[in-house]
């Protein structure tokens, strides 16, 4: 019996692993720290499948405050919406007979592709040896090799994730305008891919309009981007959505009692965090904990399994 499986037998009783994944190139993007190549991700799914249950994520939430959880219990989950999900990861995934539930950014699909993508575009696509980031109110960043660029986003990312929607927006314009970049130009999920994954059986869940740190919103902003993603992709697959991933997703840090309570309000019957840590019967459903096992190595990646159920993860508490 592997390391895993022993530790699992030990420590997995009663508990839920949710993991997160994200976008799942063809190859790993060099300019993208930990990103999951898809035959990366395709060792991790085996690797998941030979020492895991894999359940649904509904089905789990379920299962898990019935007490009739089984053994070795996970789900598998997706952020965003990436055109590379239809023939990658959903393909790798129904290859395995594995389930996933997918939450959808669906600002994209009426021509605003997400920020993140679009800040790794200009630094992807910028010839210039140093961005000027004086307009966005950074020291210039110097982009002449693969890791400068790679830096250069990591700390753009963690800039921009802070700021309020409206700032982040005239600053990301300012950086494409200085760069003859165009956001036009940056790939998104096309409706029909949605709805393709949808019908080959995945779960479709809800991420906001435009992925906003919820603490950052007003309260109307707030409801908007946590109601309306829901009413808009039931009018494009046509079933009902009843899950919900808050953006960024540290309870008390990203998002705050009264989200959950929006959350609930909306009709969602579950919500995923990006805290660490397992579920077991006294998690809320409204803060699921979820994480990534990102490797690189089989040994690694068991290793970090093993670990997160060591993680105790935080709740903020419920209204009612």
């Amino acid at each position: 019996m592997s390391l895993l499986r022993q530790s699992l037998q030990l420590f997995a009783q009663g508990k839920l692993s949710v993991f997160l994944f994200h976008k799942v190139p063809p190859t790993a993007d060099a300019l993208i720290s930990g990103d999951l190549g898809q035959a990366e991700f395709a060792n991790l799914l085996d690797l998941i499948k030979a020492s895991f249950n894999v359940l649904p994520l509904n089905e789990a939430v379920q299962h898990l405050h019935r007490g009739t959880l089984p053994a070795r219990s996970v789900a598998i989950t997706f952020d965003d919406g990436y055109p590379e999900w239809r023939e990658g990861a959903a393909r790798l995934l129904e290859e395995r007979s594995l389930p996933a539930t997918f939450f959808i950014t669906t600002g994209q699909f009426f021509g605003d592709p997400m920020w993140n993508e679009r800040l790794a575009h200009i630094v992807r696509s910028c010839q210039l040896p140093v961005l000027d980031t004086s307009t966005v109110r950074l020291p210039s960043l110097s982009i002449r090799t693969a890791e400068e660029k790679k830096q250069a986003l990591v700390t753009l990312e963690f800039h921009f994730k802070y700021l309020p929607p409206r700032i982040r927006e005239q600053f990301l314009q300012q950086l494409e305008l200085q760069t003859g970049v165009n956001a036009a130009e940056v790939s998104t999920m096309p409706m029909d891919d949605l709805i393709a994954i949808s019908n080959r059986g995945f779960e479709i869940g809800a991420h906001t309009l435009n992925h906003p740190i919820l603490g950052l919103c007003d309260v109307k902003q707030a409801r908007d981007e946590i109601g309306q993603t829901r009413e808009i992709l039931e009018g494009i697959i046509h079933k009902p959505v009843t899950s919900f991933a808050y953006p960024n997703g540290r309870p008390g840090v990203d998002f705050s009692h009264q989200h959950i309570e929006m959350v609930k309000q909306a009709g969602y019957r579950y919500a995923v965090t990006t805290q660490w840590g397992v579920a077991n019967s006294k998690t809320s459903p409204y803060q699921i904990p979820r994480f990534t096992p990102w490797g690189p190595s089989r040994t690694r990646m068991t290793l970090q399994l093993i670990r997160n159920f060591y993680s105790t993860p935080k709740h903020l508490k419920e209204l009612g």
